[in-house]
């Protein structure tokens, strides 16, 4: 099964006891496969999910892959459209407007308190935000856009675990996927500045307690994003066992 997070610092946490129903084994299986296909956007927003193919690779029923897709759909990441199938979530360019606009005021509150209060950051939360900051500039300087994408929105969930409130950082994350879905889909470049350097300049201010310098940080980068976002439409066509058969082992075409 492919890692969940690419950023090193959480690879030790388990997101999916975060679900809105946690899951295990196989079904986190098929959940973490489909989330990184649809995150890698080999999977778009719009592409149908076929649950009898799914069956197939996993060697599962309908019935648990449908409960995948059920909680994926919980999660946003996915659409159930009564008696059409499955599919991957197409948000609307509203919905990456509003998105970006949850995902700043949960923030808000959550680098407000650890600016207040950089005490209670531990040596070993230290580390991790060192081992992301690495992990986020090698993706940077090898242009790897998708990848930059995903460790942006995964330190924003490093924040969260850091912060230490599982209820809020369930909520970053379920928010920051769907953020991740539509940046995915609107967003052609990162916004000024690079997602590293903002990072580690929000980090920098909240380990040296500068309350008003990171809310301020964090304000500024959001609204540079939300200039970044353009309407656009997407090619949907996609081969589930070309793209899944693979993370199974199969050869492609199978």
């Amino acid at each position: 099964m492919q890692e969940r997070y690419l950023s090193p610092a959480l690879h030790d946490q388990d997101a999916t006891s975060r679900l809105i129903a946690p899951l295990a084994g196989i079904e986190a299986e098929i959940y973490n496969d489909l989330w990184n296909a649809v995150i890698e956007r080999k999977l778009k927003p719009g592409a149908k999910i076929e649950e009898l193919v799914l069956s197939e690779i996993y060697g599962v029923s309908r019935t648990v892959v449908r409960k995948v897709l059920v909680i994926m759909e919980q999660e946003g990441v996915v659409s159930l459209p009564l008696n059409r199938g499955a599919y991957v979530a197409s948000p609307s360019f509203r919905d990456a407007q509003e998105l970006l606009e949850a995902t700043a005021a949960l923030l808000a509150g959550i680098v407000s308190e650890l600016a207040t209060h950089p005490d209670r950051i531990t040596a070993e939360h230290r580390q991790m935000l060192s081992d992301h900051a690495r992990a986020q500039r090698k993706a940077e300087s090898e242009q790897d856009a998708y990848s930059s994408l995903r460790l942006q929105m995964e330190y924003l969930i490093l924040l969260a675990v850091i912060h230490d409130n599982r209820l809020m950082a369930g909520s970053v994350e379920r928010t920051g996927n769907r953020l991740a879905v539509a940046l995915s889909l609107f967003q052609d470049t990162p916004a000024p500045g690079g997602r590293a350097e903002f990072a580690e300049t929000l980090t920098r201010h909240i380990l040296e307690g500068t309350h008003a310098k990171a809310l301020a940080h964090l304000q500024t980068f959001i609204e540079a994003v939300r200039r970044t976002l353009r309407p656009q439409a997407v090619d949907t066509a996609v081969d589930l066992r070309a793209i899944l058969g693979r993370r199974k082992g199969e050869a492609p075409g199978h």
